[in-house]
């Protein structure tokens, strides 16, 4: 995040016992229903909006934003696999490579014995 978070209401929110969500909230109403649409926080920014229905939420921790961004996922396993699946590839990290010399791989059919 910048020096200033971005205005609004911040939340650490539990859904239904098993995810945990830290990010900035609002309510809204859509299909007729109204739900809680957070904006989760990882690696300082924030992610697309994911919209909960009342009944889900376990508990709401109202925070400030400054608390929301020390307790905001570090790793991004520690996301639920909903919003993780969403993130975009630049916040995905990158692939390990064991660093294998090429005088390692030496398959027999390749060498003169």
């Amino acid at each position: 995040m910048t020096d200033q978070p971005p205005a609004g209401e911040y939340a650490i929110v539990e859904v239904l016992g098993h995810r945990t969500i830290v990010g900035r909230v609002e309510e809204v109403e859509r299909f007729g229903t109204k739900l809680m649409s957070i904006e989760p926080l990882f690696q300082g920014q924030l992610l697309a909006a994911v919209l909960i229905g009342g009944s889900s939420i376990y508990q709401f921790t109202p925070c400030s934003a400054d608390v929301a961004a020390l307790r905001q996922p570090k790793e991004n396993w520690q996301l639920p696999a909903s919003i993780r699946a969403a993130l975009p590839p630049e916040m995905l990290p990158a692939p390990e490579h064991e660093d294998v010399e090429e005088a390692d791989f030496e398959p027999s059919f390749l060498s003169d014995e």
